[in-house]
């Protein structure tokens, strides 16, 4: 029967992949705000041509759709992915990023070269084609399905109130599973046994009581006896961080804390004798890590939260000889980090805050945006047992880490719903909000016959 369907999954691989293209030709930009409920009803309306039930729910920035397909089976998996895409206006793109162009790529073959072909239209159509390769079959799908997708590229603050809002319906469910391409330009495979949460928050400082100019720019003749809310601000940020830029030395920040175990080290020792540090400096063009050595640099990448500046505002910055010099009354910071298991946001807030205040900057105030947590599963997890025997059915012996940088709100079904969760397929990928994110064409099929392979197995585990 298995063999039937991938058989039918393979025949049916230019449906597939059509399905990508309309779902890429659909635009749907978080930061533009436009084609969220376009692509709603696209979405919506596969489900229900695939004998499911779909409803659009409204979000607290963008809809979410839901979508269930009863296949009266004892098990039920929810599929959690997203829908959105980031702009496509860097220069360089080879075509259109919104025509879904297949071309042949230098050293990668047939490629799908458009916005959302890596992030996540490739995932989402792998799993509409996996459910059609049942229907088309003529065989049940093994398991039930929950699929949620969100719009998550400034942040997924709709996720939190609909997972709570939803528990008593969404408790069906056994597990949760994150489809997404993570396959290495090699064929390696990735598995990911977690994530990292993401929390991004600005810090401002503003002239007033504690000094610095209260209204209007100052002359910088006055910075000896004014002080620079630049100055002010750039000293907090410096105060996070310890002298060597490795440890964030903000007290209570990691709450809880998520313990390192012998096993955590055991496949921190494994990915040190499988991965090529030098290749992963090229991919990132990058001359060298921070950290001493790289195993050092992978334990702080899986087990510590980045604390990042993604810029500072303030003044102005002198260009071609000019001479306006000023003392400005405000500077502002972007900043974000990627909370771990035993963390919450208002936890972290208020250890933020208790570490301003008790380094003397009282002044400078924090303007969350957004935030939520990440999660992981032990190896030894039913589920991840079968994600791995996925991967062994199709000859892979993947790479297993234990949590990526990568930020997906696992707590929300590993704390809030108390389900297992899963991530990865097959599939090679890149280029993700910049010009000409591709997706290689086999190895989107290749993805689609791995979930069906996934699905039956976690139909049939004793978990």
């Amino acid at each position: 029967m298995l063999d039937h369907i991938l058989a039918q999954a393979q025949e049916d691989a230019p449906r597939a992949l059509e399905r990508l293209r309309r779902f890429i030709r659909q635009r749907s930009i978080s930061a533009e705000n436009i084609g969220h409920a376009e692509m709603c009803a696209l979405l919506a309306a596969e489900v229900e041509a695939l004998g499911g039930t779909a409803e659009v729910v409204p979000g607290v920035d963008f809809p979410i759709l839901y979508g269930r397909i009863n296949a009266g089976a004892p098990r039920t998996l929810l599929i959690h992915s997203m829908y959105d895409t980031t702009p496509a206006e860097e220069a360089g793109w080879l075509t259109d990023p919104f025509a879904a162009t297949v071309m042949e790529l230098p050293g990668k073959g047939e490629c799908l070269v458009a916005r959302g072909a890596e992030d996540t239209k490739g995932p989402v159509a792998a799993v509409f084609a996996m459910i059609e390769a049942h229907r088309r079959a003529e065989v049940e799908l093994p398991v039930n399905l929950i699929l949620v997708f969100e719009a998550s590229e400034l942040g997924s603050r709709s996720m939190a109130p609909f997972i709570e809002s939803r528990r008593e319906e969404l408790a069906d469910a056994d597990l949760a599973y994150w489809p997404w391409h993570s396959e290495r330009a090699d064929g390696t495979g990735v598995v990911w046994l977690g994530c990292k949460g993401l929390m991004t928050f600005k810090l401002h400082v503003r002239g007033g009581e504690w000094g610095g100019p209260r209204g209007a720019d100052l002359h910088g003749l006055h910075s000896g006896w004014v002080a620079n809310p630049i100055h002010r601000l750039a000293a907090a940020i410096a105060s996070f961080k310890d002298a060597g830029d490795l440890e964030i030395a903000i007290e209570g920040f990691y709450g809880e804390g998520d313990p390192v175990t012998a096993e955590d080290e055991a496949m921190i020792e494994r990915l040190v004798q499988r991965l090529d540090p030098q290749a992963i400096l090229h991919d990132l063009d990058v001359a060298r890590f921070k950290q001493r050595d790289f195993r050092a640099a992978l334990h702080t990448h899986c087990f510590r939260s980045e604390f990042n500046v993604s810029g500072i505002q303030g003044g102005v910055v002198i260009e071609g000889g000019g001479t306006k010099v000023l003392l400005p009354p405000s500077a502002t910071a972007s900043l974000d980090l990627r909370p771990l298991d035993g963390m919450t946001i208002p936890q972290v807030m208020g250890a933020i805050r208790d570490h301003l205040d008790r380094h003397g900057f009282p002044e400078v105030e924090i303007e969350l945006l957004n935030g939520y947590v990440g999660g992981r599963m032990r190896p030894s997890n039913w589920a991840v047992q079968e994600l791995l025997g996925a991967y062994r059915d199709i000859g892979t012996d993947p790479e297993v880490w234990p949590r990526t940088a990568t930020a997906i709100g696992v707590s929300l079904f590993t704390r809030t719903l108390g389900i297992p969760w899963i991530g990865t397929c097959p599939g090679h990928s890149g280029g993700k909000h910049a010009a000409n994110e591709f997706l290689q064409v086999a190895g989107f099929h290749r993805a689609v016959g791995f979930m069906i392979r996934l699905l039956w197995r976690i139909a049939a585990a004793r978990g």
